[in-house]
């Protein structure tokens, strides 16, 4: 449950629907630092793809892997659960919801792949409300 509740306030802020209480803060910063080192991303490369910059990296590729994996939007399977994301979101989120429907079919060669494909897409949908953690 908490797992779901840090992934709907970081939906949320990044939607501009609210911003996270420090205590949310604190645990998206965690969810980012466990990620990074557990693919050995450039951490360089996360801050860009808030504008569209996504570089074609594999270990930025299975970053998104690894937050999407920690909130439980992904399986081990590399099965991606994108009604996980809107079944959780707030009612205001009606464009966000919009997007991640549209893009819930998102494929990629394997987890990390997919991630990525499905977060470009979201971006895509609604550039000006994205957000990266």
């Amino acid at each position: 449950m908490l797992v779901l509740l840090v992934l709907s306030s970081l939906i949320a802020c990044s939607y501009g629907l609210t911003e996270l209480p420090p205590d949310m803060q604190e645990m998206a910063k965690a969810l980012h630092d466990n990620c990074v080192d557990e693919t050995g991303v450039d951490p360089g490369l996360i801050k860009p793809c808030e504008t569209g910059n996504f570089a074609d990296d594999p270990k930025l590729k299975c970053y998104f892997k690894c937050i999407f994996a920690q909130v439980g939007a992904i399986s081990d399977d590399d099965v991606l659960d994108a009604d996980a994301f809107a079944s959780i979101l707030p009612d205001t989120a009606v464009g966000l919801m919009k997007s991640v429907g549209a893009c819930k079919e998102s494929k990629g060669a394997d987890g990390c792949d997919l991630a990525m494909n499905f977060y470009k897409c979201v971006y895509d949908k609604d550039p000006a409300s994205f957000i990266v953690i």
